[in-house]
């Protein structure tokens, strides 16, 4: 942590970097949880992790192949948990890859009934040479897996892995194992209980780096059923929320001077707040001249939120100058669902330390830091009129929040044509208001296929239409109408998929790997170590991928298998696993996708794979 402020502008770290391994180490395993998400970003994620492209966002997702390697290299080792019903209903790019995220991302909900919260990621690291400490990464952030651009904080910990249990981590460790029960509907993969699981004996034994000026560091979260973890009343406290309550407010400024405390917040939360309250801060703040963005994170503002999603606690505790500093990141908005009551699933860290290293709570927003991206909130001078989109917004919200709740189920049956029905059914049954239209999709087709739903959804179904099998997906977009204001709420929501053909994952790589040329640059893909064929691929696939296809260039590829040979034999199993899924696939010109020659000198590898490694 930088001496001066950590919440100096200044101070800033891409996305990527918390995704990037150590030099000498590669991700062996990673889980993130989320209150939204979108496509997007979970199908690059794996990309950036393999390739470590953190700055390519915009080629991996224009390159269905590097968004594919990335999948087949770390998907099974990825694991994603978010609140249900909130991922975004349109992946701009390869929307059939979306299917490959089925038992990536499982949709939960908070077990107090308010809002599944937490934002963090664990990553284990594990060394290139097989030698070496396993290293593990905790990052706990204030932002979603979304392309949301606001002003957001993030705690990155790097720690190594030893015998010995570290109590103090015991909530991280506990939220780990919590997880995967709290699946709504269709039960988290057991792939993913396994992550959780093997994450969370490493979180046990972790020894964090602290940052510069920390000298203790805790960890709490709230929603689970153990007592409300809040920050310590001390002598001063300075408030970073975009969303506020006034119950919160009173508890963190119980007892203080107004003189040393401080709150920052977005100015449509401000105005809502009694005039009583906000007179307990000496300094009401906004960000200056910041755009908006779309955030809508707690059911109370659901409207458009300023450009401010950062929440911290900053605590001053004994008398000066011999002062301690405690700084609390993390999920939690300053509000009662957070902090006072337990509905949200919410995840905090507490550095300490002295103030003198740490700051006085006035510190952080001097002029020579953050303070220069702040101006004082001014009071409208008349009451806000009421906003009737809110009462549209909450019945909207309330919807998704039941259909959420309905465990549905999409049933496939073979066609006579060779297409897949989908048929929608639902646990008991599900009546709409007469007030909402609600529509939905299979979310690779978009919303031009969509569906109004006329009738009560329950066991009878809903039939969908038949579809490609690679476009068949338990992924449905939804479109929520208000019929009295037009007010809309579109989104996506997972649902159980049942009898699904084994051909489906097959059919979407033939879908991408179209032709000899894709698949060679595929085969270069799997074979070279992720940083140069992320370069490649990304490149256009300049340097010689065509070596079969025009029988000028073997020796790469050929050097490559053997050399995979010689080691783990890793990459070769994947390329069992792909010419078994590709099969006898034709591309558009109608010649075989694998090139003959490489399908007869493949054999020659497969014959000397050892059994184990066989995957036909």
């Amino acid at each position: 942590m930088p001496s001066d402020s950590p919440f100096d502008p200044e101070n800033r770290a891409l996305y990527g970097e918390i995704l990037r391994a150590p030099p000498g180490y590669e991700v062996d395993m990673a889980l993130a949880t989320t209150y939204s998400l979108d496509f997007e970003t979970a199908l690059v994620i794996p990309a950036t992790m393999a390739f470590q492209a953190a700055e390519s966002r915009a080629q991996v997702l224009d390159t269905p192949l590097a968004l594919l390697d990335g999948l087949e290299r770390l998907a099974e080792r990825v694991a994603i948990f978010c609140e249900a019903g909130r991922i975004a209903a349109e992946p701009r790019a390869a929307n059939r890859l979306t299917a490959l995220l089925e038992d990536t991302v499982t949709e939960v909900l908070a077990p107090q009934g308010g809002a599944f919260h937490p934002k963090i990621w664990v990553l284990r690291f594990v060394p290139l040479t097989g030698t070496g400490p396993v290293r593990l990464r905790l990052a706990i952030l204030s932002r979603n897996l979304t392309t949301d651009r606001s002003w957001d904080l993030s705690l990155s910990l790097d720690g190594e892995v030893t015998d010995s249990v570290q109590p103090d981590n015991a909530p991280i460790s506990a939220l780990l194992r919590a997880l995967p029960g709290l699946a709504r509907g269709r039960p988290t993969p057991a792939r993913n209980r396994k992550i959780a699981e093997a994450l969370a004996r490493d979180v046990d034994r972790t020894v964090w780096t602290l940052p510069e000026g920390a000298r203790r560091l805790r960890f709490a979260v709230n929603g689970l059923g153990q007592p409300t973890f809040r920050p310590k009343v001390g002598r001063a406290m300075g408030i970073i929320s975009p969303f506020l309550s006034p119950e919160a407010l009173v508890q963190l400024t119980k007892d203080l001077d107004p003189a040393e405390c401080w709150l920052l917040s977005r100015a449509e939360e401000l105005a809502q707040m009694p005039h009583d309250v906000l007179a307990r801060f000496g300094q009401v703040m906004v960000l200056d001249d910041l755009a908006e963005t779309e955030d809508g994170e707690e059911a109370e503002a659901a409207s458009a939120a300023l450009g401010l999603h950062a929440k911290v606690f900053v605590t001053e505790r004994y008398p000066r100058p011999e002062s301690t500093t405690d700084l609390t990141v993390g999920s939690g908005n300053a509000t009662a669902a957070a902090l006072l009551n337990g509905s949200n699933v919410e995840v905090f860290a507490t550095l300490s330390g002295p103030s003198r290293r740490m700051g006085w709570v006035a510190d952080h927003i001097a002029k020579e830091r953050l303070g220069r991206f702040l101006r004082p909130w001014q009071a409208p001078t008349t009451a806000p009129a009421p906003d009737p989109a809110l009462a549209a917004e909450a019945r909207l919200d309330a919807l998704r929040k039941a259909l959420a709740a309905a465990d549905l189920t999409l049933r496939c049956t073979l066609a006579e044509d060779g297409r897949i029905g989908l048929t929608l059914t639902a646990r008991g049954s599900l009546a709409l208001p007469d007030t909402l239209r609600a529509e939905l999709w299979p979310l690779t087709l978009g919303p031009n296929h969509a569906l109004t739903l006329t009738a009560a959804l329950g066991r009878t179904g809903l039939h969908l239409g038949e579809f490609a099998l690679a476009d068949v997906t338990r992924w449905l977009g939804l479109r929520l109408t208000d019929l009295e204001t037009g007010a809309e709420l579109v989104f996506t929501l997972g649902t159980t998929l049942k009898d699904l053909p084994e051909a489906r994952t097959a059919e979407i790589l033939r879908s991408i790997i179209e032709n000899r040329e894709a698949f060679l640059r595929y085969i270069r893909l799997l074979l070279g170590d992720p940083q140069t064929a992320g370069q490649i691929i990304l490149q256009g696939g300049k340097g010689g991928f065509l070596g079969f296809a025009g029988f000028a260039d073997d020796a790469p590829i050929l050097e490559d298998m053997v050399r995979s040979l010689s080691g783990d034999g890793r990459r070769l199993r994947d390329i069992e696993r792909l010419m078994s899924r590709l099969g006898d696939a034709k591309g558009a010109d109608g010649q075989p996708v694998i090139p003959p020659r490489f399908a007869a000198l493949w054999e020659v590898f497969r014959n000397v794979l050892p059994k184990e490694a066989r995957r036909g």
